[in-house]
């Protein structure tokens, strides 16, 4: 009965220590909530990150909310970001920021600027057609 008790005396002892070793360290990602889009429209930003992270850098992006962690502490290795597309030529843009000092990089694409609604495409030719005045 000694035995079997120091057995799993030593097996609570040694639990925390080895639970410690086998712990995985979390994932480090860069979301964003669209993969393109065009200058003026807003994009969330979500990281994970389990240490110290630094500041978004793209010129895809013009961040108008840094990263910051949640106010009431739930998740605490996930930050979240806003920005609004920047007015930058079109063409696929890395987005960057350092995790406990590593870079951690995703990609945004900046499309042309959209097309103002109503405007017409194509210009007409020539003088309306409203009759042929014999009507006069």
């Amino acid at each position: 009965m000694k035995i079997l008790s120091l057995t799993a005396a030593c097996l609570l002892v040694l639990t925390p220590a080895a639970a410690a070793q086998t712990t995985t360290p979390l994932p480090t990602w860069l979301k964003l909530s669209a993969s393109s889009g065009h200058p003026g429209e807003k994009v969330s930003l979500t990281v994970a990150c389990d240490g110290e992270a630094g500041p978004v850098t793209t010129r895809a992006l013009r961040i108008t909310e840094p990263l910051a962690r949640n106010a009431e502490g739930h998740q605490p290795w996930a930050l979240f970001g806003e920005g609004v597309v920047a007015a930058v030529s079109p063409g696929t843009y890395p987005v960057s920021f350092r995790c406990a000092g590593k870079p951690v990089t995703g990609h945004f694409t900046v499309l042309g600027a959209k097309p103002r609604p109503g405007q017409v495409k194509v210009l007409p030719h020539g003088a309306p057609r409203t009759g042929d005045g014999s009507a006069a």
